[in-house]
């Protein structure tokens, strides 16, 4: 997986710099960090964030940067954990019960928990009935990334999924905009 550096961009021109994500995001992650969630809430306060409510909001950029600590401290494997959680903690669009509607639902459910991003940070390429590609141009890093995907698919179809990065395309860890990938069900 990607390494990020300090040289990776933090909020792309999809965002402004008053970006907010909601507070079951944030509440996504303390719930994953089980026994280390003081840890958690330290590494949010020291970014300037206090007190999480469900329904609260939330700068970007702080929540952002905290996951960076969190990668950076705690290793890959806590963000992909974290991001797998998410589905468990903020609202979705109903009837998501397919592989193309959860493809679909991506953009949208980061439409509802984020305010001052423009629309098509996560798009979707089917490539069959149980493969697909999502690239996804969110400021997150890119193991907390895949964990979202595989957490929406366990969530919602109950199964999962094989999430790997693309080989060739560009990966935020490494500098780019987006990371590209590969999203495979397993057979029936």
């Amino acid at each position: 997986m990607a390494t990020l550096t300090a040289e990776t961009p933090v909020l792309s021109s999809r965002f402004t710099p008053d970006a907010t994500v909601s507070g079951g995001n944030i509440l996504s992650m303390l719930a994953a960090m089980g026994p280390f969630r003081k840890r958690g809430e330290q590494i949010l306060q020291d970014h300037g964030i206090f007190e999480v409510t469900p329904e609260g909001w939330y700068p970007l950029l702080a929540y952002v940067l905290s996951l960076r600590a969190i990668g950076e401290k705690m290793g890959p494997n806590t963000l992909f954990q974290i991001g797998r959680q998410i589905p468990n903690h903020v609202p979705l669009p109903p009837g998501l019960d397919t592989f193309e509607k959860v493809l679909a639902s991506f953009g949208i459910a980061f439409d509802m928990n984020h305010r001052g991003a423009r629309p098509g940070a996560i798009t979707f390429d089917l490539k069959g009935a149980r493969a697909a590609t999502i690239k996804t141009g969110t400021p997150y890093p890119c193991d907390f990334d895949r964990g979202v995907i595989a957490g929406f698919f366990q969530h919602l179809l109950r199964v999962r999924p094989q999430v790997e990065p693309v080989a060739g395309e560009p990966c935020k860890g490494k500098g780019g905009e987006t990371c590209t990938y590969a999203v495979t069900l397993p057979a029936v």
